[in-house]
């Protein structure tokens, strides 16, 4: 992909023979049309689409948290940031069997500090319950960061979050369900993030929860 600053008509968008222009972050680029190859795909090529393919749909279901909370990577967007760092950790097992390792999924990552002692309980009808200790608050762990609530139903391969569900100085915060979820275990994630946007904490796996 080469870039430029001023080509001979400036700077274009879309497809102009064999080269395509695009813009990226205020920067101009401009790269040829990708080659077809007639060769099979190798067992790690079909790996890394399978990896692509279990995740990707499943980060834009979450896309507005994930370009706001997954933070520092800065040659890149918070999505592809994502992808890339999920596609490393959070898939297991061995092609063609793979899937996703909730407990190792980040869905934010950032340089706020995360929870002290937190855990997760379903003790009333329809809502799950998040709990954590709090120290002395500083920079990076501050008594008005936000909370970050996010469940996923595996069964119903859907999200349930909820942002400003509190703050960081409550130790406790709640999320409401559906109906149609009692009696599923879901997955329970808890991040924070500050009330300027600036900065998160990265996400903190609790475990799964039955809801009553």
């Amino acid at each position: 992909m080469g870039k430029y600053k001023n080509g001979i008509l400036g700077a274009f968008s879309g497809k102009i023979g064999a080269v395509i222009g695009a813009s990226w972050r205020g920067i101009d680029y401009m790269r040829g049309l990708p080659r077809i190859s007639n060769k099979a795909a190798t067992e790690p090529q079909l790996a890394q689409r399978m990896k692509i393919i279990l995740l990707r749909g499943f980060l834009l279901g979450i896309k507005n948290i994930v370009e706001i909370c997954f933070q520092n990577y800065t040659q890149t967007s918070a999505m592809n940031g994502a992808l890339s760092y999920n596609m490393k950790y959070s898939v297991a097992g061995e092609y063609p069997d793979m899937h996703i390792d909730f407990p190792n999924l980040l869905l934010s990552k950032g340089d706020l500090q995360g929870a002290w002692s937190p855990t997760v309980a379903a003790m009333e009808t329809d809502k799950v319950d998040f709990r954590w200790t709090n120290g002395p608050f500083v920079k990076t762990r501050a008594a008005n960061d936000q909370v970050l609530l996010v469940i996923y139903s595996q069964k119903f391969e859907s999200f349930i979050l909820l942002t400003d569900a509190g703050t960081r100085e409550s130790g406790f915060a709640q999320l409401k369900t559906e109906e149609e979820l009692r009696g599923d275990t879901v997955h329970c994630y808890l991040s924070f993030y500050s009330t300027e946007l600036e900065f998160a904490s990265t996400t903190e796996y609790l475990g799964e929860v039955t809801i009553i």
